[in-house]
């Protein structure tokens, strides 16, 4: 699982990739607002993350999408200056982020159309019994 917190001009987001234990590629952003500050970040990785894992991925969330735990090992500052110098050189958002993104997006939608559409019918059907029973009950003369 990668995460990569980013300044996307308007507001600063997170973008968490990883993949689920049938290992599709999944993405997805994770709006911040104002500057995160460091506690702001560990507690999204700590508490909100496996909540939206689960609701992006609808797996429930196996042990290895834990957050990792820090290592306690020295690393060398120019080792560490030079990754951080690779990682600005690489693009922030991935086009298979996007990609995967853009899918669980239309998903959704088409989720959401066909469950608008069965509660449409089902209030329809509602509505055809009710003008059925008026009709009944006025045949009777009541």
């Amino acid at each position: 699982m990668k995460m990569t917190v980013y300044f996307d001009g308007a507001f600063w987001s997170a973008l968490i990739e990883f993949t689920d234990s049938k290992k599709h590629y999944k993405a997805f952003r994770y709006v911040f607002g104002k500057e995160p500050k460091d506690d702001d970040i560990l507690n999204f990785i700590d508490v909100s993350l496996e909540k939206w894992l689960r609701r992006y991925d609808k797996v429930k969330v196996s042990s290895e999408f834990s957050a990792p735990a820090i290592s306690q090992k020295k690393r060398n500052p120019k080792r560490v200056q030079r990754d951080i110098n690779k990682a600005k050189c690489k693009p922030v958002v991935s086009t298979k982020a996007q990609l995967a993104m853009q899918e669980m997006h239309e998903q959704a939608k088409k989720m959401k159309q066909s469950d608008r559409k069965l509660r449409r019918e089902l209030e329809k059907e509602r509505k055809f019994t009710l003008k059925q029973e008026k009709r009944h009950q006025k045949k009777r003369g009541h």
